[in-house]
């Protein structure tokens, strides 16, 4: 499936049937991957829903800007809007590691309308250098220090496909900054927070943190896994998430 943006196009993935009365999954990545790292749980999915994951900006045949300020969180929102405005029916939207940033930085740029629940998998509502913050996924203060250090962590991290350097690298300048833990409060969907315990990249407390927060949030804390859940247990995923579409779509 092929989104079109301002400057170019999205590649995206696509897999299950449309229109078969059920919510779309709509899948955002993670600052390093593309869509592939969704696949595994896509395909047990598939069978009975429409699941939707984007290659964002600056991977897999997807726009890719030359200037690294192009790869913030508001971009990554309206080219998420640009997809959900080619989805018919209601959408469960699920974000993974920077994912969430981009789930929220949407909600607060573009409101609710069209979805039906929210997962943060991995995740956090800030990645700011401030005290007490112990999610950090690159060292150095500029586009070349995060460069250099993208290759180790993509390897710590087993991603078979990756964006481009300079995505990265901008992504991180302007992640580095976000922060929405004021907006957790006023989020009005049901919301599933899913977290290894064992998450080197973002750690457990920042989890417990957002589902605090929420209003209307389901925390699931999983011993034995780090960052990457859809590579621990992909099965155990595609269940936990048909599982909380489901609850969505029967609270509608």
């Amino acid at each position: 499936m092929i989104v079109t943006i301002p400057g170019g196009v999205l590649n995206c993935l696509t897999a299950g049937p449309v229109g078969k009365g059920t919510a779309t999954l709509l899948m955002i990545h993670g600052i390093q991957g593309t869509a592939s790292v969704w696949v595994p749980v896509m395909q047990p999915l598939a069978s009975e829903r429409h699941v939707l994951a984007p290659h964002l900006r600056g991977r897999a045949g997807s726009f890719s800007p030359d200037d690294p300020a192009a790869y913030s969180m508001a971009a990554f929102a309206g080219d998420l809007h640009a997809v959900l405005c080619a989805v018919r029916g209601p959408v469960v939207l699920v974000g993974w590691s920077m994912g969430c940033l981009v789930a929220l930085e949407y909600l607060r740029t573009y409101g609710t309308g069209g979805l039906i629940g929210l997962a943060l998998i991995s995740g956090s509502p800030y990645l700011m250098a401030t005290g007490g913050n112990d999610a950090t996924w690159f060292s150095g203060d500029t586009y070349g220090a995060v460069m250099a250090s993208a290759a180790a962590r993509a390897e710590r991290l087993q991603l078979s496909e990756t964006a481009t350097d300079i995505a990265v690298a901008g992504s991180w300048m302007d992640a580095r900054n976000a922060d929405y833990r004021d907006d957790l409060g006023a989020i009005d969907l049901p919301v599933l927070v899913l977290h290894g315990a064992e998450d080197p990249e973002c750690p457990v407390s920042h989890a417990r943190m957002m589902a605090e927060a929420i209003p209307e949030a389901q925390l699931e804390i999983w011993n034995g896994c780090g960052h990457v859940p859809m590579a621990y247990a992909p099965e155990r995923l595609a269940a936990e998430l048909r599982r909380f579409a489901h609850s969505c779509e029967s609270s509608v």
